[in-house]
This record gives structure tokens, C-alpha cells and sequence, in this order.
């Protein structure tokens, strides 16, 4: 079996050459092999982005927020989803909490 990380090292290469659907099939193989690896959910949301598959995408965001709901990378990417897809409010919000997160982490 390959590694968590061999597995995101093809998927990601997949990603860096636009070859999208490729990179959400390497990405899903990495998160049913490695459910609780949370850069496999914000790169398959990153993947599924780019396809303009908003919906998807926050999906799998935030099952990356659930594994770690401190991540505020995971924010600023469900940010983003919102924000293509017009969800304003929400985007803000999202963002928000990621700059919460980052502040807390500072201060600590």
C-alpha cells in the first residue's frame, strides 16, 4: 500500500498539471485510503474548485474543518468556495474565522 504521502505526491502532480479530474480521483483514492489525512480534503476541494464544482468543493472543506476545526488554512479555502460561488456573507465569515484562528495561534 502507498503512503499518505505518495499518495498526495500523485494526486498534487496531477493538480500542478491541470489534469483535474484525474487529481479529484488521486485525492479521493487518498481520503478512502486515509480518511482522517485532512490535506487530502482541502486538495480535493482545491481540485474540485478549479472545475467550478462549488458545491463539492465546500463539501469537502469542511470535512477537512471537521478533522481540525483549528486549521485555518481550511478556512481561507472554504472562503474562497463561498466567494466563487457568491456566498458574500458566508466567504466573510469563513475568512474571519481563519484570521481568529491565526490570532490565537499567535498569541499562544
Amino acid at each position: 500500500m502507498q503512503t499518505k504521502e505518495e499518495l498526495y505526491d500523485i494526486a498534487l502532480t496531477q493538480f500542478a498539471d491541470n489534469d483535474l479530474d484525474a487529481a479529484v480521483k488521486a485525492f479521493e483514492e487518498l481520503i478512502e485510503t486515509y480518511p482522517d489525512y485532512i490535506e487530502g480534503y482541502l486538495g480535493l476541494g482545491h481540485a474540485y474548485e478549479r472545475l467550478s464544482k462549488y458545491d463539492e468543493a465546500i463539501e469537502a472543506v469542511q470535512k477537512a474543518i471537521e478533522i481540525n476545526p483549528n486549521d485555518p488554512l481550511a478556512y481561507t479555502s472554504l472562503s474562497i468556495c463561498f466567494q466563487r460561488k457568491g456566498m458574500i456573507q458566508e466567504a466573510e465569515d469563513a475568512m474571519a474565522k481563519s484570521q481568529q484562528i491565526q490570532m490565537q495561534a499567535n498569541n499562544e
